[in-house]
């Protein structure tokens, strides 16, 4: 073999490395995109609750107390009204909480959104410790304008449908941050870093 043969041998194995080469990193932003797709969709269930609590839940609470109201004219309005304010606020916040765009997962870096969800378990822990003392009170003013016999059903009816709805909201908030502590693990082991 000549020089001019190795020289030629080495070149066409130096431009099919960097066609491999080329393919690895095509090969790793493909996974990459995949990646970050696939974390997205994995917080896409809990935007779709916070849109059932605003378009089936608050309307349900406020047929439920509309109904109340017609079978016991007496009862007071302010309660109900004050009940309702929590419950549209607390999803308004679930909303501003729990947001998230694509562009947290296709473009920014995934450290910036771990930190980003992990800021988002603290706020939903926050809002229930000062959401749950306040809707505890506001049923018990709520409960107050209930007299005579049907007081104690009612208010047992109440109590058990709280105890109920208590269980139902801790799981699925145990739930959401269980999600992002699954994506908060998959940043971490993807980049490297501990945030």
């Amino acid at each position: 073999m000549t020089n001019k043969e190795n020289i030629n041998e080495l070149e066409a194995m130096r431009s099919q490395f960097d066609i491999l080469k080329n393919k690895l990193n095509n090969q790793d932003i493909i996974n990459d995109q995949l990646l970050r797709n696939a974390m997205s969709e994995k917080m896409s269930w809990i935007m779709k609750y916070v849109w059932f609590e605003l378009l089936v839940l608050l309307p349900l609470c406020a047929l439920s107390f509309y109904g109340m109201r017609l079978l016991i004219p007496g009862l007071p309005l302010a309660p109900m009204v004050c009940i309702l304010l929590l419950v549209a606020i607390s999803i308004a916040l679930d909303f501003y909480f729990n947001r998230t765009s694509e562009n947290d997962w296709n473009t920014e870096n995934l450290v910036t959104t771990g930190r980003k969800l992990i800021i988002m378990k603290r706020l939903r822990w926050t809002q229930v410790a000062v959401s749950m003392p306040i809707a505890i009170l506001l049923f018990f003013w709520y409960a107050s304008g209930f007299e005579g016999e049907e007081a104690e059903v009612i208010n047992i009816g109440m109590i058990v449908g709280g105890v109920i709805g208590a269980i139902v909201g801790l799981f699925i908030l145990v739930k959401m941050n269980r999600t992002n502590d699954a994506l908060i693990n998959q940043i971490r082991e993807l980049t490297k870093e501990e945030f």
